[in-house]
């Protein structure tokens, strides 16, 4: 039975890897042009990979993280191999002899700091914090609703263990979304070490995810789901 099980892993972490090698296939065929081993193809294979690997469901990634050096192998062939084709010689392209030099359209009319500040005004539009981030309150509301102590609160914002947002210039508010049962969803301190910017964080959290397959990440960590928010997270920030 163990037997088995290890030969459904297997096949599976190779459907997976075929999925991508053949992501970069179709780029190798498209990109006929392009000089092999040149920093625009080699982006462009990155990309295809990457295209292949992110709309994968969590488990099938880690899958596919365990066999690297397989997916290397087979992307390494299928470069070796399109290398070795013939291509019949260099690719003609047809240059046109005569070409029509262009200015631009130029930066346009020049205005005056004053009306270039008028002009922004006409276009920004203000919106109130609720209206981004959804329901939100204070120290004393979440005490007098919740039973959340202002001191436990304080502990919390201070570690990094919940999201606060400022609103106006001093008062900390809390969006409501990120509290179940009393507290912070676990989780969220681990996005708010990844994210320096609470707002940012707390607009991942409670936006529609790509990669967790349309769903919010703040409802998947009051599911109790936070390595797969947390992996996502990575994906995002990790870099930053």
């Amino acid at each position: 039975m163990v037997g088995s099980q290890t030969q459904l892993d297997r096949a599976r972490q190779a459907q997976v890897a075929d999925r991508v090698a053949a992501k970069v296939a179709d780029v190798l065929k498209a990109d006929a042009t392009f000089e092999s081993g040149s920093v625009a193809l080699s982006a462009r294979i990155a990309g295809a990979a990457a295209a292949a690997i992110v709309d994968l469901p969590i488990s099938a990634r880690r899958e596919l993280s365990k066999r690297q050096g397989e997916l290397a192998r087979r992307i390494r062939g299928l470069v070796e191999t399109f290398g070795d084709a013939p291509t019949g010689g260099k690719i003609a392209l047809e240059i046109p002899r005569a070409v029509e030099s262009s200015g631009g359209e130029g930066l346009g009319k020049i205005i005056t700091a004053e009306e270039g500040e008028r002009l922004l005004g006409e276009l920004a539009v203000t919106r109130k914090l609720e209206d981004w981030a959804g329901p939100v309150a204070g120290a004393s509301e979440l005490q007098r609703d919740f039973g959340i102590a202002r001191s436990t609160l304080n502990h919390w914002q201070h570690a990094g263990e919940v999201i606060a947002l400022l609103k106006g210039t001093r008062k900390h508010v809390y969006p409501v979304e990120q509290f179940i049962d009393g507290r912070p969803a676990k989780g969220i301190g681990t996005i708010s070490a990844l994210v320096s910017n609470q707002r940012v964080a707390w607009l991942w959290l409670s936006q529609p995810n790509p990669i967790l397959g349309g769903r919010r990440p703040i409802d998947l960590l009051k599911q109790d789901r936070a390595d797969e928010v947390v992996d996502a997270a990575q994906t995002y920030f990790a870099a930053q």
